[in-house]
Order: structure tokens, then C-alpha cells, then sequence
């Protein structure tokens, strides 16, 4: 079991020489409350961080929490609700996945189950009183400093009870929400602070949600599976047949439920609309179980033995679109950090360390990791950031036979082919692609499936007419290299001609690749001629990129290559159906320069790089 980013980024951040080192860090690093931070440093201390160790109390926290969803959905309605519940939580891949995550998920799912099943049995049991009151503050305490999305489901749960109260509780009742408060007062200066920095960066790459936000959700918790989708429509109907006429349909218990499942999620949408984006999948975590008590509330008690096929039937359907539809095990249980040691350590020992350069895209310390654990430290380099000029240089001083380059920016593989042009291996998982290239010609030579490739140059030779290239008639054959065409740029170009294309007729999926190169000599002019990519629908531009000479600049006087590069897994393609495609050469100073084998590819990329989320095409 290897850990993922998230979770490795936290095994790290734990590892501190005081106590208010281990809260400076968690405060500053990570947007979640402390608890967490603070089990795993303590964990780690004593048990090690061996990725079993650390995830193994999370596993007991997430199977602990389907025996107390069973009881409170027994409890609020019946076992039959109780087992269907605790079928879909036991085998469908949202509450697997997160329940094996060393990450507030399994903790908050479970603080938050029982902390349901102490204030039901508060409110709704004639037992001792006492024991669930004190359960209760615990447990919703613990979901405060848990995280901040279970603490926003305990001020729920604990406002809904302000609805039951009574002459003889509310007393009791209004001081364990007081007690809860108090509780949480260390934490607030946190809280604030959090608050002051928004989403900690998440803004970044989350993006505001879509309006069809729940609907997506929806898909990707029932497998994004037709045979899952009929299966819950199945059940939810036939549930109606089955109703339990002793339950009025707006039951109190069945509304609680679905206010509980929904409206913490529906209010980080709002704020992520509004504020900061923060919505994601794992909003749902804490209140899922009563999502599926909702779906399935409607039933009355069956037989055992209808009860036993109907389980059947759910384990076989979720289990087998989770392994083959969402193919769980490949993409779960290989993260990047340890593919990209495993895989460098691999030519390693075939090629030989001295015959091996490794360049890898990873936070200081993750590889490390990896490596350390496989008992073999290994010097290689850390690309923290893109730094084209660096690169080149690094690439320039490497006289190794073999490159491995894992998560590097797409342009650098581009240039690591010019001079490692063989691929020997591609290994691609969940947000990894990690290469192995040689200089020498292998017997079995991996190629990329082109799905697309022009070159203004060879288009000139065969004058096609199809061609996406605009006619240029200026164009010279190169002297030194025949059938080569150069467009010869001067202080009157702003813009070179170009290529332009309707963005479906060349990119067919958002996991395609577009891959674009040009030959470009300044002489010795000043300038920093760019290459420029740019897609546009209906007046609005949906992409603009450039690459500049002035960044791949190696050789004086001569021409050097330039690449712009760019993956379409953040752009949904079905809803730009219309979307245009223009590349072109930016003359940004109006100097002189030559321009030659201007080439536009598409290739096929890693049809896994998010499968843990969306879709496997």
C-alpha cells in the first residue's frame, strides 16, 4: 500500500522536534484542523512510518464506522435499511478508498457516526442518559478538530437537536453544545487564521464547482456504472413496493437524513461560488452514510433470506465494476512517489548508476522516501518547478546512456528526446507518467500513438489542400537542408502565418497531448521570438500559451528548438464544440528571424492520470 501525495505530505510534515513545531507546521502547511496531525506525529513515533503501520488505525476507524452506520440506521428504521446501507458503505469505491486513507476521512467518518449514535440515543433511548451525553461531547469535539467540514456536520447535528428538546433535557442538552463550544476555544486563533488565508492554494487547481456539481458526484460514487446506476434506481423503486406503511413518507428521521447528507456539501458549494473553491469529492465523507440511509429508508423489514440474494447481488455488481469498470487496484494502490523509485531503481540495476540520469517532479523529500525504504539513496534531480534554462543545462552535462524522467513539464520530455530518442519503458498511473529513455536503439521501441501530426515545412512540398497551415508564398527552401522550408520573419511581422484548426478535427480526448516545436534563429538579433498557442470559442479565449526563443537559447547564431506543450484533461472538450486552434510565431520585438520545421503533433497520453475521480475512458 503506498501512500499517495496528500498522505505522504503529511507522514512528513508530522515528523517534528516539539510539540508547538508539530502545531507551527500543521498551521501554516496544511488547511485542517490539528487532530490528525497530531495522532499520526505521536503514531509515527512509536510505530514507524511504514505505509501499513501508518494506515492500518485509519482501515479500523473506516470498518468501524459501517458497524455504527448499521446501528443507526437499524435504529432509525430497521435492519433491512441498515444492511443495504452497509453494503454500498462496505463496497462501493468512495468509502473504500478514503476509508484506507491516512487523512482526517476515516477518522471524521467515524467520530461523526458515533457521535449520531450518541445524541440518537440521547434523544431516543430510555438508557442511561449520562454515558450518551458524555459520548456525545467527545465525539463531536473530536469532529471539530478533526476537520473542518466534519465540524460544520457537528454544528449541524447539534442544531437539529435544539428540535427535540423538552422540559426534561434541554438543559443537559444545551450544556453539552456549550461544553463542545468550550472544547473547541484552543483551536479558534487556527481557525482564524485559516480563514484569513482562504483555501491555502486549493483555489489553484480546484476551480469553482459546475452547477452540475451533485450530479457529478453522484456518477463517480455509484462507478460511473449504468449496471450500478439501475442497480440503486432498482432498489430506490422497488423500496416503495416494500414501504414500511408504519412510516409516514416525510418521516421526521428520513428528512433529517437527506438535510444531513446534503447541506454541508451544498454550502461549500456556496462558498466555493462565492469565496474560495473548496468543494470536492471528499465534502461528502461524513455524511454519506445518510445519503444511502435516505435512499433506502423507505423499506420495511424483509426476510432474511430476500435480504441475503439483495446483499448478493450488491457486493457482486459494486465489486466487480469497482475492479473492472473503475479498475481499483492498479490505480489505488500505485501512487508516484514509489513508481518513481521503483522505476529508476529498476534501470538502475539493469544499466548500471553511472549509465542512469534520473530527473523526477517531486516535492523535496517524497522520492526520498521511496528511496530510502528500497535501501538505496540516489542522487537525481529534483524538479520543484519549471526552469527551461536550468534543464538544458542539466541536459547539456549529462553523458549518460539512459534518462529516467517521471511528472516532468510536458516540454521537457520533448527535450530529453532530442537527445535520449528511444523509449524503453512508459509507466503511467493515477498522476504519474514516468518514462525510461535510451540513446541506444533497443530491440522493442515504444512509440506514442500519434493521433495527429503536420509540418508546415512538409506542407509546403506537397502543396496539400487540406492542410490546416496558411498558405505562405514567402517562404524559402533551406539551402543546407533540401525539402526544409524557412518563413523568414522582419521588422514588419508582428505575426507569423500560422496554423489554425477547429480544436475537434485534430484533439479527439482530454487525454491527448498537444505537442509544438519550431526551429528559431534570431542571428544576432536581440529578440525573443515566442511560439504561441491559443483556442478560442465564440469570442472567448479559453487558452493562450507561449514558449519563447529567449528560454531555449543554447546556441549562438544558430537556430535552437522551441516547444509548447499542453494536456486537455482540464478542459472538457464536449462542451466546446465549436472551439478554434491558432498557432503562430509572436515576432514580439518586429526583429528579424528565421522560422523552419514549425510542427504540430497530437499524441495520446496516460488514460489513467485522474481515474481515481473521474472517468476511465
Amino acid at each position: 500500500m503506498q501512500f499517495m501525495h496528500d498522505e505522504l505530505s503529511a507522514v512528513i510534515r508530522s515528523q517534528a522536534n516539539s510539540f508547538s513545531e508539530l502545531i507551527y507546521k500543521t498551521k501554516t502547511t496544511d488547511v485542517h484542523p490539528v487532530a490528525v496531525p497530531i495522532f499520526v506525529h505521536y503514531w509515527t513515533k512509536f510505530f514507524g512510518t511504514n505505509e501499513m503501520v501508518v494506515k492500518f488505525p485509519f482501515i479500523i476507524f473506516g470498518l468501524i464506522s459501517i458497524y455504527y452506520s448499521y446501528k443507526i440506521a437499524e435504529k432509525w428504521f430497521n435492519p433491512t435499511v441498515a444492511i443495504l446501507t452497509c453494503a454500498f458503505l462496505a463496497t462501493l469505491q468512495f468509502p473504500t478508498m478514503y476509508g484506507q486513507l491516512e487523512r482526517p476521512y476515516a477518522t471524521g467518518m467515524l467520530f461523526s457516526v458515533l457521535m449520531v449514535w450518541c445524541w440518537t440515543q440521547f434523544f431516543f433511548s430510555e438508557k442511561s442518559k449520562n454515558k450518551y451525553a458524555i459520548g456525545f461531547v467527545i465525539f463531536a469535539s473530536l469532529c471539530t478538530y478533526n476537520h473542518y467540514f466534519s465540524l460544520l456536520f457537528a454544528g449541524l447535528v447539534g442544531a437539529t437537536g435544539l428540535f427535540f428538546l423538552t422540559k426534561e433535557n434541554w438543559k443537559k442538552y444545551l450544556l453539552m453544545c456549550l461544553s463542545v463550544l468550550l472544547l473547541f476555544i484552543p483551536h479558534i486563533s487556527i481557525l482564524l487564521f485559516h480563514l484569513s488565508i482562504g483555501g491555502g492554494g486549493e483555489e489553484s487547481w480546484l476551480g469553482k464547482p459546475q452547477p452540475d456539481w451533485l450530479i457529478t458526484f453522484l456518477k463517480y460514487l455509484f462507478h460511473y456504472s449504468v449496471y450500478v446506476y439501475v442497480l440503486v434506481g432498482i432498489l430506490f423503486l422497488g423500496s416503495f413496493y416494500f414501504r414500511n406503511r408504519e412510516k409516514k413518507v416525510f418521516d421526521k428521521m428520513r428528512i433529517i437524513a437527506l438535510v444531513w447528507a446534503i447541506l454541508v456539501p451544498c454550502l461549500a458549494y456556496f462558498y466555493s461560488i462565492t469565496k474560495t473553491p473548496v468543494l470536492q469529492f471528499s465534502t461528502f465523507t461524513f455524511s454519506l452514510p445518510f445519503l444511502l440511509i435516505f435512499i433506502f429508508s423507505f423499506y420495511a423489514e424483509l426476510k432474511t433470506t430476500i435480504k441475503a440474494g439483495i446483499v448478493a447481488i450488491i457486493v457482486l455488481i459494486n465489486v466487480y465494476t469497482l475492479f473492472v469498470n473503475r479498475k481499483h487496484d492498479p490505480l489505488f494502490y500505485n501512487h508516484p512517489y514509489a513508481e518513481m523509485a521503483r522505476i529508476s531503481d529498476k534501470a538502475i540495476a539493469a544499466f548500471g548508476e553511472s549509465n542512469v540520469s534520473v530527473s523526477l517532479s517531486a516535492m523535496n523529500g517524497f522520492v526520498d522516501y521511496y528511496f530510502d525504504k528500497l535501501g538505496k539513496p540516489f542522487s537525481y534531480l529534483c524538479v520543484e518547478k519549471s526552469d527551461t534554462k536550468a534543464f538544458l543545462l542539466y541536459l547539456e552535462n549529462e553523458q549518460t546512456d539512459y534518462f529516467v524522467a517521471g511528472n516532468l513539464p510536458l516540454e521537457y520530455y520533448q527535450l530529453i528526446k532530442e537527445r535520449y530518442p528511444f523509449v524503453i519503458s512508459k509507466n503511467e498511473g493515477f498522476t504519474f507518467t514516468v518514462y525510461c529513455y535510451s540513446k541506444i536503439k533497443p530491440k522493442n521501441v515504444l512509440k506514442e500513438a500519434v493521433l495527429f501530426s503536420e509540418n508546415q515545412s512538409e506542407e509546403q512540398v506537397l502543396k496539400n489542400k487540406k492542410s490546416h497551415w496558411v498558405a505562405n508564398p514567402s517562404m524559402s527552401e533551406d539551402p543546407v537542408y533540401p525539402g526544409v522550408f524557412y518563413m523568414e520573419l522582419d521588422s514588419t511581422q508582428e505575426y507569423s502565418t500560422g496554423f489554425s484548426a477547429k480544436l475537434s478535427d485534430i484533439v479527439k480526448s482530454r487525454h491527448s497531448i498537444l505537442n509544438i516545436s519550431a526551429e528559431i534563429s534570431v542571428g544576432k538579433e536581440k529578440s525573443n521570438p515566442t511560439i504561441v498557442v491559443s483556442i478560442e470559442e465564440e469570442g472567448k479565449s479559453l487558452l493562450w500559451r507561449g514558449s519563447g526563443h529567449d528560454e531555449y537559447k543554447t546556441k549562438e547564431l544558430f537556430f535552437n528548438t522551441i516547444y509548447v506543450s499542453h494536456l486537455f484533461s482540464g478542459m472538457d472538450l464536449s462542451k466546446h464544440p465549436d472551439a478554434t486552434i491558432k498557432i503562430y510565431v509572436w515576432n514580439r520585438d518586429k526583429k528579424g528571424a528565421l522560422v523552419r520545421n514549425f510542427k504540430v503533433e497530437v499524441i495520446e497520453s496516460n488514460p489513467m492520470i485522474y481515474g481515481l475521480y473521474e472517468p476511465i475512458e
